[in-house]
């Protein structure tokens, strides 16, 4: 089981200091990875908690020479909102130069009034963010890329430099709808849902599993966590009541047990996004408490 930290690029703690002081310490901690959200611009009225947030691969550019070891990565870009041609060179790029760090979530989005601020088409973003996919992975691997999509088209092009990674950065598949089952089945390396229950994610591994023909997909999870207290109900865009991980130690450890039989491989514990010694708090005795129950690889 693997363990990540999702900064708070959002919010009240959206600060440069604030990323510097926990990306550091996550990985001093010997966390596995650290993780950005994704927004751009959101309307007035849905400003909590992403009125004031940083853009996420811009952060995880930052974040990469103050980091040695720790993956990077993005929970999730809203890829049906940007170029697919500059995430796949953007994404590139920062493989490169972090030594081959990046993993790159991605979803097809839900708030349509932000496709619209960016001109981005919202109704075919299922079909656009499978092409979009198919452009990475295309970019990415291809000696001479090409494709003839629907949205995204390009031949004769050269694409440089490469992915440290062989097969470039691995890609997860954020959502839980059949849908996102599908295209993590057929075309991610990794399932990554939010806010899932153990038995959602043990039914969503099965279903992954009989649409795969073979292929390994890894089973991810974003949490909103806390030690030592619970959290109140939590509610996704959607509105449904989320799944959290808090309570006492023995209590995590009990439900991340859990969640590891029901196929949850990589574990990303969110500890908010308003209190700067909570998070530190909350982030350090699971470190020290939950996680070393756990074998790390």
């Amino acid at each position: 089981m693997q363990f990540g930290v999702v900064l708070p690029n959002f919010s009240r703690l959206g600060t440069r200091e604030a990323q510097v002081e926990l990306a550091r310490e996550a990985e001093a901690l010997g966390y596995d990875s650290i993780w950005t959200t994704d927004h751009v611009m959101m309307a007035k009225g849905q400003e909590e908690p992403y009125g004031l947030i940083l853009e996420a691969l811009v952060t995880l550019a930052y974040l990469a020479p103050l980091t040695e070891r720790v993956k990077l990565g993005a929970s999730v870009i809203v890829l049906t909102q940007r170029e697919p041609v500059l995430v796949a060179k953007q994404a590139a790029t920062i493989d490169y130069l972090s030594g081959g760090r990046l993993i790159l979530g991605v979803g097809a989005g839900w708030n349509e009034r932000e496709f619209g601020y960016l001109g981005a088409s919202f109704h075919d973003r299922g079909r656009r963010l499978e092409e979009y996919i198919r452009a990475l992975r295309e970019l990415w691997t291809s000696p001479d890329p090409r494709l003839e999509g629907q949205y995204v088209q390009f031949s004769d092009v050269l694409f440089a430099p490469r992915p440290a990674q062989p097969n470039g950065p691995p890609i997860w598949i954020g959502g839980a709808s059949a849908a996102a089952l599908r295209r993590s089945a057929q075309m991610a390396d990794g399932w990554h849902p939010v806010g899932a229950s153990p038995e959602a994610v043990a039914a969503g591994m099965r279903r992954i599993g009989e649409m795969a023909n073979g292929r390994r997909v890894e089973g991810t999870l974003r949490l909103r966590t806390a030690i030592g207290r619970t959290l109140p109900e939590q509610r996704g865009a959607n509105g449904q009541v989320q799944a959290t991980l808090s309570g006492e130690p023995e209590a995590l450890i009990a439900r991340v047990r859990e969640y590891q039989a029901a196929g949850v491989s990589h574990l990303l514990t969110h500890f908010g996004d308003n209190d700067r010694d909570s998070f530190l708090e909350d982030m350090r005795r699971f470190a020290a408490e939950v996680r070393p129950g756990f074998q790390s690889g």
